[in-house]
């Protein structure tokens, strides 16, 4: 498994005693997300399923999405982290917030 994938599963199983917020209490903007999204995630990953996948082995954003193990949460807690395969990038709160949200309006897509 690739090592960014496997450190959000680590992560991810946990934090799955706590319960996944509902869509609406999850703090940030979906359409901002995106397009944070697509300024700096998407030099290496697929931010959704229409797009083309970059010559990278970073997962694409559906593919976290759909994860048993993606929660708000966990998402925050990775993108605050550095990774030896990530760029070191410093997400502000309100950035991370609109990518987690815009992740997580990919589950089951």
């Amino acid at each position: 498994m690739r090592p960014a994938l496997l450190h959000l599963v680590v992560i991810g199983s946990m934090l799955s005693t706590i319960a996944p917020a509902p869509a609406q209490d999850i703090p940030g903007n979906a359409a901002v997300g995106r397009h944070v999204a697509e300024t700096w995630c998407a030099v290496c990953h697929q931010i959704d399923k229409a797009a083309t996948r970059p010559p990278t082995v970073a997962p694409s954003f559906p593919d976290v999405a759909n994860l048993p193990s993606t929660t708000a949460l966990a998402l925050n807690v990775f993108l605050r982290s550095n990774h030896d395969v990530m760029p070191n990038y410093q997400i502000s709160a309100s950035d991370a917030d609109n990518v987690v949200a815009y992740i997580l309006s990919l589950k089951g897509k």
